[in-house]
């Protein structure tokens, strides 16, 4: 099914509100204004990075001819904005009148509904077909250390805090964690995908995240501790830019030819 004017217009206003947050990359500061919590720059700049896997994926959605490809990003954005709306309910007594995130709250709660909403129009519109993806080993692998590394930062924010390469919050702990535990949903999604057209938007905007974040790290070094977590740290996320960098200039034939009959 081709990829209808209404959807990229809607993938358009994902750009534009990920891009609000994005934008702390170069300006840290600015997380003041969307961020309901307070943010070193350092850690400003690593949920930009985030942000920007997103208005990537929202990007790359705009121009995509087919709906099949659309539709991991799809559930990202509403994982996502869900998840952020589920984890900010908590601690809505501990801001004031003034401080309250009035803009947060509402982007967030719509945008999971108009997401809901989609999926529910789209219900079996491109439908999977059978057939094995032969990266699902590296998606699959991606999406195993994302899970655990959201699960740990979710449920046990103090421990993460502590094994964290840099000082961490907790509560911007939980924020990453909603993040991880997304990507963590859209590496088992794309390893069941066996159509490259599937899964062409969640490499290229992973690929760009990660390589972001490792930018980031290089560019506040001296934030970050000595120790096995920093090596750790690195190793890890220039190991997924590598591979995803290696799937996406290989294109499994399996994978575009399918692609290119269904």
């Amino acid at each position: 099914m081709r990829n209808s004017g209404w959807l990229r217009f809607f993938f358009l206003l994902v750009v534009v509100q990920a891009l609000s947050i994005g934008r702390s990359l170069i300006w840290p500061e600015q997380i003041a204004a969307n961020l309901p919590w307070p943010a070193s720059p350092l850690n400003a700049r690593f949920v930009a990075s985030l942000y920007w896997m997103g208005a990537i994926s929202a990007l790359l959605c705009m121009i995509a001819g087919r709906y099949a490809e659309v539709r991991i990003s799809l559930i990202e954005i509403g994982t996502i904005t869900g998840g952020l709306l589920l984890l900010t309910l908590p601690h809505l007594g501990e801001f004031t009148a003034e401080t309250f995130p009035y803009r947060w709250m509402i982007l967030y709660t719509i945008d999971p509904l108009v997401v809901g909403l989609i999926l529910w129009l789209m219900r079996g519109r491109d439908p999977i077909p059978p057939g094995r993806n032969p990266l699902a080993p590296l998606f699959l692998a991606y999406a195993a250390l994302f899970a655990v590394a959201g699960l740990v930062l979710l449920v046990a924010p103090l421990l993460a805090a502590q094994l964290w390469p840099w000082t961490l919050p907790p509560i911007l702990g939980q924020v990453y964690s909603i993040f991880f535990l997304t990507f963590a949903l859209g590496g088992v999604l794309a390893a069941r995908e066996p159509r490259w057209e599937g899964v062409w938007v969640y490499l290229a905007a992973n690929l760009v995240m990660l390589l972001l974040v490792i930018a980031v790290s290089l560019y506040h070094a001296d934030r970050f501790t000595t120790g096995l977590a920093t090596w750790v740290w690195y190793g890890l996320w220039l190991a997924g830019a590598l591979a995803f960098a290696a799937a996406l200039a290989r294109k499994p034939r399996q994978l575009a030819a399918r692609g290119a009959v269904s």
